[in-house]
C-alpha cells in the first residue's frame, strides 16, 4: 500500500521533476552564485518572481496541450507557420549550438575535478566529451523509465548536496527572510543587472516547451488534467526556486574568486577549508548532478522539438510518446551531441555569455505565442482567464526590457 502511494506521488511530480532538473544548470550555479556575492541575500525575492513568471508561461503551454490535444510546436505551425519557421533557422538552430556548447564545457570542467579527486586525471575536453557521449549512449540505448529513473537519482543528489551546503553556511536567518519577502535593490553599481540575471535565469528557457512531451507520457487530460499540471509545476518551480536561494546564499559567503565555473570550483574550496573536506566535494558532487541532469534532459528533450515540427510541416500526425522512435529525433539527438564539441576550443566565458542573449530572446516570443492560442484557438472552458493574461503581458513586458537591458 505505501508503495503505491509512493509510486502515485512519484507519477505524479514527474513531468515536472523532469523539467526541473533539465532547467537547473549551468546557468543558474553561476548566476545564483555571482549575485549572491555581488549583491548578499537581499535580492532573494527575484528569484521568487522569476519562478512565478516561468510558472505562468509553463501553465499556458499545459493548457494549451490539454484542451487541443496537439504541443505548442503543432499549435504554432498550424496557425503561425512562417514566423515558425523564423524561428527555427535563426533562432532554434543557434540554441542549440550555444547551450550544447555551454553544456559539454560544463560537464567538461566539473568532470575534471571529479576525477582528479578520485585520482584519474583527463583534459577538460575529455570529461566534456566523456559526459556528452555517456548521455548519447543512455538515452540510445535505454527507454524512457531509464531516463527517468536516472534523472531522479540526480534530483536527489542535488538537492541532498546544495541544500545541506546551504544549511552549513553562517548567515542570519533573519537577513535570508527579509531578502525574500521585502522587495529591495542594492544601491551599488551593476545591482539591477545582476537582479535581473537573477529573476531570468530561474528554471530554463527553451526546454519549458519540453514540459508538453513529459506531459503527455503522463497520460493527463481535461481540466482535471490541467488543475493536476498546475499542481506539478508549481512543486517544480518551487524545487527550482529552492535550489536558486540556496546558490545565492552559498554564493553570498562562500564565493572568494573565479569567473565562469572556476567559482564552483572556488566555492567547493570555501566549504572544504572552512566547514569540512567532505562538504567540499559534496559541493562539487551537487554542482555536478546539476549539469549533468541539464545535460540529459536537453539532449532527450530538445530533439522533440525538432522531431515534432519536422513531421507537422510534413502533415504527418505521430503522438508525442512515438516521437524519441522516428529517424528526425535520432538525428538531431547525434547532431546535438557532437557538434557542439567544437565550442570546447572557445573561453567558456564567451559561450556562457552567448547562452545567456540567445536564451533571453525566447521568453517573450513564448508569451506572445501562449497569449494569441490561449485567446484565439481553444474552447472557452480553457480560455485564459483576466489573471492570466495580465500575467502573459507581464512576463512579456519583462522579458522584453530586460533583453533591451542587456543590449545596451
Amino acid at each position: 500500500m505505501l508503495e503505491n502511494g509512493f509510486k502515485r506521488a512519484y507519477l505524479f511530480i514527474l513531468p515536472g521533476l523532469l523539467m526541473a532538473m533539465t532547467g537547473v544548470g549551468v546557468g543558474d550555479l553561476a548566476t545564483a552564485g555571482f549575485t549572491g556575492a555581488q549583491l548578499g541575500t537581499t535580492v532573494l525575492w527575484a528569484i521568487l518572481l522569476g519562478g512565478v513568471f516561468k510558472f505562468i508561461l509553463t501553465e499556458g503551454i499545459a493548457r494549451w496541450q490539454l484542451a487541443s490535444d496537439t504541443s505548442v510546436i503543432q499549435g504554432v505551425i498550424k496557425h503561425l507557420r512562417k514566423p515558425f519557421i523564423v524561428f527555427m533557422v535563426f533562432y532554434f538552430v543557434p540554441w542549440c549550438w550555444f547551450v550544447g556548447g555551454a553544456l559539454i564545457n560544463a560537464a567538461g570542467v566539473a568532470g575534471k575535478e571529479l576525477l582528479f579527486l578520485l585520482g584519474i586525471e583527463v583534459t577538460k575536453s575529455q570529461a566534456g566529451i566523456g559526459h556528452s557521449l555517456l548521455a548519447l549512449a543512455l538515452l540510445a540505448l535505454g527507454r524512457q523509465v531509464l531516463f527517468n529513473r536516472v534523472m531522479s537519482v540526480l534530483a536527489v543528489i542535488l538537492f541532498a548536496t546544495v541544500i545541506s551546503c546551504a544549511l552549513l553556511v553562517p548567515i542570519n536567518p533573519m537577513d535570508v527572510l527579509s531578502g525574500l519577502f521585502i522587495p529591495q535593490l542594492p544601491a551599488q553599481p551593476g545591482a539591477l543587472s545582476w537582479t535581473l540575471a537573477l529573476m531570468g535565469g530561474v528554471g530554463g528557457t527553451l526546454t519549458i516547451i519540453c514540459y508538453g512531451y513529459w506531459l503527455a507520457d503522463s497520460e493527463r487530460a481535461g481540466i482535471q488534467g490541467l488543475k493536476t499540471s498546475r499542481w506539478d509545476i508549481g512543486i517544480s518551480y518551487c524545487l527550482t526556486c529552492l535550489f536558486g536561494i540556496a546558490m545565492v546564499i552559498i554564493g553570498s559567503v562562500a564565493v572568494q574568486d573565479g569567473k565562469g565555473l572556476s567559482l564552483l570550483l572556488s566555492i567547493s574550496q570555501y566549504f572544504t577549508q572552512q566547514i569540512h573536506p567532505f562538504m567540499g566535494v559534496c559541493f562539487l558532487v551537487g554542482a555536478w548532478a546539476a549539469i549533468f541532469s541539464s545535460l540529459l534532459g536537453v539532449w532527450q528533450a530538445v530533439p522533440l522539438i525538432y522531431a515534432d515540427a519536422v513531421h507537422s510541416f510534413k502533415g504527418i500526425k505521430i503522438p508525442l510518446k512515438q516521437l524519441p522512435k522516428t529517424s528526425s529525433y535520432k538525428l538531431w539527438l547525434c547532431l546535438l551531441a557532437t557538434l557542439p564539441m567544437l565550442s570546447l576550443e572557445i573561453p567558456f566565458k564567451e559561450i556562457q555569455k552567448l547562452y545567456s542573449v540567445v536564451g533571453a530572446f525566447f521568453m517573450p516570443i513564448l508569451a506572445l505565442t501562449l497569449l494569441w492560442l490561449n485567446n484565439r484557438h481553444v474552447n472557452s472552458e480553457f480560455k485564459n482567464n483576466s489573471l492570466t493574461n495580465v500575467g502573459l503581458i507581464l512576463v512579456f513586458v519583462f522579458f522584453i526590457a530586460t533583453t533591451m537591458y542587456k543590449w545596451m
